[in-house]
């Protein structure tokens, strides 16, 4: 069973990927979709070459400007002739066939699918993340597929996660399971929408995922303050002080190397950024999954 999570390449995406990919860890395939000609892409996907980590990258970028450069300041065509990087496409009516052998393919649309197939436009080696729809599992019968699912429901306002702080996520090793899928994927709890640029919000979240019997939960630790845009490194204490006080009582299994930083934060008092905090909840969230992995592939 294999686990791809979906990435834009933005900064602090890229940074706690790499902080991941130094971490053992098996059977994760993160994918990321170019959004920025930034340096740190191609250092990243560097990264994962030197240590013999899989990684795919999208090839025809859906969003932001990546793909409508001419040419790019930090190039990473290069990289992809590595056999731990494979080639990866967003599956739309304009896409070549040509590209589609022993690639990774997403598909978002029933009928895109449906026309590839009807012309025998997708070779036996593709591999493909659907969304979980049983009139798309009918028509991919003896081929390879895995789903890929956004867990991650926004409320219109932040602080409306306050009525239901914990939640279930997902159990999608078992539902993969049974319909003898290879794999599942997701957007983390950043979602499957794309904002070119972030905004301020009323409230400061920290969303982290957690093991429970054979269930992937989450939980929701959300700042008091949520009348303006206003204090926003108060906000962030007041949400971080819910999180540490929740750490410090879970079991070893929920612990990582992330939620020690957020401890230390907490101790510290000290803000870091809205950045840095996001890349520990990725670097937690991938953690967390690696070990829900390690105990369904036993």
């Amino acid at each position: 069973m294999i686990y791809y999570p979906y990435f834009r390449g933005r900064q602090y995406d890229l940074k706690a990927l790499t902080a991941f990919a130094s971490q053992p860890h098996k059977n994760i395939v993160p994918i990321i979709e170019p959004v920025r000609d930034v340096p740190a892409l191609p250092k990243t996907i560097q990264y994962f070459i030197d240590r013999s980590q899989p990684l795919a990258v999208i090839q025809d970028p859906q969003v932001d400007h990546y793909h409508f450069q001419a040419a790019q300041r930090y190039p990473i065509d290069g990289l992809m002739k590595t056999p731990d990087i494979q080639r990866a496409y967003v599956l739309t009516p304009l896409l070549p066939p040509k590209h589609l052998e022993n690639s990774l393919v997403i598909v978002q649309h029933f009928a895109d699918l449906k026309l590839f197939l009807d012309h025998d436009w997708l070779p036996q080696s593709t591999t493909l993340l659907v969304p979980p729809e049983a009139r798309i599992r009918r028509l991919l019968k003896g081929r390879q597929f895995g789903h890929l699912f956004d867990h991650f429901s926004v409320p219109e306002h932040g602080f409306e996660f306050t009525s239901m702080p914990d939640s279930f996520w997902s159990n999608d090793a078992q539902f993969a399971g049974q319909y003898g899928e290879i794999g599942f994927g997701d957007y983390l709890t950043q979602g499957a929408t794309y904002y070119e640029r972030g905004f301020p919000s009323r409230t400061v979240g920290i969303h982290l995922i957690y093991l429970k019997g054979n269930q992937v939960r989450i939980r929701h630790f959300i700042s008091d303050q949520h009348a303006d845009f206003k204090h926003q490194k108060e906000k962030y204490f007041e949400a971080l002080t819910k999180t540490v006080n929740w750490i410090a009582h879970q079991p070893r299994i929920n612990q990582t190397p992330a939620t020690a930083s957020l401890q230390r934060l907490a101790q510290a008092h000290h803000f870091p950024g809205m950045g840095v905090l996001k890349s520990l909840t990725i670097q937690h969230h991938l953690t967390i999954m690696n070990r829900y992995l390690s105990h369904e592939n036993d």
